[in-house]
């Protein structure tokens, strides 16, 4: 545990030194600047004098070590990777020991530093300072036009460039005017209906371009302009019948309802309960008994059951009065 620690601090100092050295590089006037394309290799030149003097070369960055490069008189060097990041992307050429680092990534920007060490190194370091800056390589910039205004065999079109991945470092430039910028003020009249308006956009390891005539310009300016006032006025026919039409519609639903609720209480108030239009009734005596007065019984009974009564009368053996009246 306390050896880890100890690795870990003279770590931090190594990297510190390193950092340091190549700060002090970055303020260095022999700087060279190296422009690289995303996903392409890039070549950092050493411009040796002697190649035969050179025993190793060690790669840095301000990032990370790199690789070591070991010379050898009579084959191929030998070339040692020291970080992941670079495995399998690191070529030496036999021939000169310029460095190539393939697959570009945007992480690899960075200064690299390399220390060229010889056989007279006891005099003579050699050291090379580099600025990697990565790119995109520009696809086929995209003009949209928007119209201000359209009258007569005139019209005021403003056009706008852009690339599909825009980047702080694309610039633009229009021609034939040489305007630069990605924004273009177009006065079109029928004097110059000829011109074609091309804009170019470009960084440093690319460039694309996008054209469109002065005659397009106006028939698509005209069109659109054209279509727009049918839309708008389709568009206030429909919130006209919704302002007017719907709340009127509404209404009268709402009346119609109201209408029916007052039809339904009147004609439940007039007419008759079912039950009680087949209700009857009648007063019953009783056949004389020895009780001390004869009881007369009221009861309501429905037809049917009148009926049942009727018939049991009927049915009855003679000799047993019975009274019915009805009320």
């Amino acid at each position: 545990m306390i050896l880890w620690k100890m690795a870990q601090h003279y770590l931090w100092i190594l990297l510190l030194c390193l950092q340091t050295c190549l700060e002090a590089a970055e303020s260095n006037t022999n700087i060279l600047t190296v422009n690289g394309i995303l996903g392409e290799p890039v070549t950092f030149p050493l411009n040796i004098q002697d190649i035969q003097q050179v025993t190793n070369i060690n790669w840095m960055s301000s990032k990370t070590s790199v690789a070591v490069v070991v010379a050898h008189s009579d084959a191929p060097p030998q070339v040692i990777v020291t970080h992941q990041n670079y495995k399998q992307r690191i070529n030496v050429s036999s021939q000169n020991y310029d460095l190539e680092i393939s697959n570009l990534r945007m992480e690899d920007e960075a200064i690299y530093k390399a220390d060229i060490n010889t056989k007279n190194s006891e005099k003579e370091t050699l050291t090379r300072t580099y600025k990697l800056q990565v790119y995109r390589r520009l696809g086929k910039p995209k003009i949209t036009q928007s119209l201000m205004t359209s009258t007569n065999s005139t019209c005021n079109v403003t056009l706008t460039c852009s690339v599909e991945k825009e980047e702080n470092n694309v610039t633009y430039r229009w021609s034939p005017m040489g305007t630069e910028g990605s924004v273009l003020q177009v006065f079109q009249t029928p004097n110059n209906q000829e011109l074609t308006y091309t804009c170019t956009a470009w960084n440093p390891v690319s460039n694309n371009s996008d054209s469109i005539s002065a005659q397009q310009l106006c028939a698509d300016s005209a069109m659109g302009l054209h279509m727009r006032h049918p839309g708008m006025l389709s568009g206030l026919a429909v919130l006209f019948l919704v302002i007017v039409i719907l709340p009127a519609v509404l209404l009268f639903l709402f009346c119609k309802r109201g209408r029916g609720s007052s039809l339904k209480i009147l004609k439940s108030k007039k007419k008759p309960d079912a039950v009680s239009k087949n209700t009857i009734y009648t007063c019953v005596t009783a056949p004389r008994d020895p009780q001390p007065a004869e009881l007369r019984i009221y009861d309501e009974i429905s037809l049917s059951k009148m009926d049942k009564t009727i018939n049991t009368q009927d049915s009855k053996p003679p000799g047993i009065p019975s009274y019915v009246s009805v009320i």
